[in-house]
């Protein structure tokens, strides 16, 4: 017989730190972690990242086709300059809009896949599924987030980057805290204007790596996906923590003395 004690424990920040700006974040550290957290879930966390690609590419595709009718007329377009009508530009806007909502749950997913690396936990590409469950909440921030984006970028492109930026954890605050929608995207604007510099500079560089990775016939990019979530992961484990638990079981004297695990709360 055996009994099993149960302890909570928060890796990295929490969430009082994060608005107070009381947390460490070095971009060579971030960065250094990122890319050793890739190399070594690199098998496992590609495959997750594939079936992203395909559901977005796949929304996008039928949104211009329902708009255009034939999307080849955007290829006819770019070398064509004077083809490049306002509907064109248009209905580009309307699918990007449409494949960031609907593959908002699966996104989620994929952060909560680099989010549990970053804590030393092991994940397969079918914990792709975890952000399914917060499906609602999260389509209803990145649709709001979308929209203060959208009417930002009207005034000042610059704005519309900075509220990416300052709203890049709240997907991870509602999946890994629970928190409201609305909530979570004011949360993670207070937490990053704590350390706008910073973290402008490591979505600089990540920006810098997705051009050069595109550069390279997109080869580049099979590093850099996987790369840029783990950077996100890390990033909300210093700012807000992770909650886990420790189980460890209790055997008798005559076996081993215990035999501990970690689980991802």
């Amino acid at each position: 017989m055996s009994n099993d004690i149960e302890k909570d424990f928060n890796l990295g920040g929490s969430v009082e730190r994060a608005i107070s700006g009381n947390y460490e974040l070095k971009a060579g550290d971030v960065f250094k972690e990122a890319w050793a957290q890739t190399v070594k879930n690199f098998l496992s966390f590609s495959p997750a990242i594939v079936m992203l690609l395909i559901v977005q590419f796949g929304v996008f595709y039928i949104a211009l086709k329902l708009q255009l009718g034939d999307p080849a007329v955007i290829f006819d377009a770019v070398t064509n300059p004077e083809a490049f009508s306002p509907s064109i530009v248009q209905a580009i806007y309307i699918a990007n809009f449409s494949y960031e909502v609907i593959s908002a749950p699966i996104y989620a997913g994929i952060c909560l896949m680099a989010m549990s690396h970053s804590a030393g936990l092991t994940t397969k590409p079918r914990h792709i599924a975890k952000g399914l469950q917060f499906t609602i909440p999260v389509i209803l921030a990145t649709l709001f987030s979308l929209m203060l984006q959208g009417v930002a970028g009207m005034i000042l492109p610059f704005l519309s980057m900075y509220l990416s930026l300052a709203f890049s954890n709240s997907i991870l605050l509602i999946c890994e805290k629970q928190v409201p929608p609305m909530q979570s995207l004011l949360l993670s604007l207070r937490a990053v204007n704590k350390k706008i510099i910073v973290l402008s500079g490591i979505y600089i560089m990540v920006m810098l790596m997705f051009i050069a990775g595109a550069m390279f016939y997109g080869i580049g990019l099979i590093f850099v996906l996987p790369f840029f979530f783990h950077v996100k992961g890390i990033i909300y484990r210093n700012m807000f923590g992770i909650k886990l638990k420790i189980v460890a079981t209790e055997r008798p004297k005559d076996d081993d003395d215990h035999n501990p695990q970690v689980f991802d709360a």
